[in-house]
């Protein structure tokens, strides 16, 4: 695991660059970078990568958080991904009209018709947001496709085949691989010139604590990292899965912008 430690302003961002350190524990940081805005931390991992856990970790430590919406307007929130998206095709920065978060996460809108995940949007979001840091979540990229497919019960695999005109599990799980081998190879070479603003997070190997020693300044808890979106140990009867399943299917959803 990569961790990161504060050493100097990044040009025109006001906010501090990052460098790689291989040490493990928390770093000691140089005086000037103790105080002042934290630089942003975007996932730029696929969901069904403990973004939800992530989430509540940074939440827990008092930060501005976006997972998956924009929870700033009545009735419907906006879908963090549309946003971006819509954002790049006007030629606006990719997170215009919500800046002002310490950390993103799963990035992904899928109406039915469209799939687009703002997560491959890191080139323009370093472009514009030069001092952030990606966050790159990962795990077995198997166990990661069977947990996609049983995600919302096959509602969200079923959703996924519409947008990509697929017709059946399998030329979706090829695809998934396909987008997860293409992602972590662009980001690592992308941030290849700035390694310290890239943090790796494998959640099957690393540690919470080993996160923490990564973002120091971000005062994290290990112990407030919980992977409460995790339903591979969860034991339903077949009245309450069928249950869930049917309400998965059939509840409304809205993808305001």
């Amino acid at each position: 695991m990569t961790t990161a430690i504060p050493m100097s302003e990044a040009p025109g961002s006001g906010q501090p660059r990052f460098a790689r350190s291989t040490a493990q524990g928390s770093a000691h940081l140089p005086e000037a970078t103790q105080h002042g805005a934290l630089p942003r931390v975007v996932s730029v991992g696929f969901n069904k990568c403990a973004t939800r856990a992530l989430a509540q970790m940074f939440a827990r430590a008092g930060h501005q958080v976006v997972h998956h919406k924009v929870r700033d307007r009545w009735p419907v929130p906006r879908r963090a991904g549309a946003v971006i998206r819509t954002n790049l095709e006007a030629g606006r920065r990719p997170l215009e009209t919500f800046e002002d978060y310490v950390f993103y996460c799963d990035l992904m809108v899928n109406d039915g018709r469209h799939t687009y995940d703002g997560a491959d949007a890191f080139r323009e979001i370093i472009q514009h947001y030069p001092g952030t840091i990606l966050l790159l979540n990962l795990r077995d990229r198997e166990a990661w496709i069977t947990s996609r497919l049983r995600h919302g019960h096959g509602e969200f695999a079923r959703r996924e085949m519409a947008a990509r005109g697929l017709s059946d599990e399998a030329a979706l799980t090829e695809a998934w691989r396909t987008d997860w081998d293409a992602r972590l190879s662009a980001v690592r070479a992308h941030m290849a010139d700035r390694p310290g603003q890239l943090v790796e997070f494998d959640i099957d190997k690393d540690s919470p604590a080993d996160l923490v020693a990564a973002l120091p300044r971000y005062g994290l808890n290990p112990e407030d990292f919980h992977d409460i979106g995790n339903s591979r140990t969860r034991r339903l009867s077949p009245l309450m899965r069928r249950l869930k399943a049917e309400i998965a299917h059939r509840r409304p959803r809205f993808f305001g912008k």
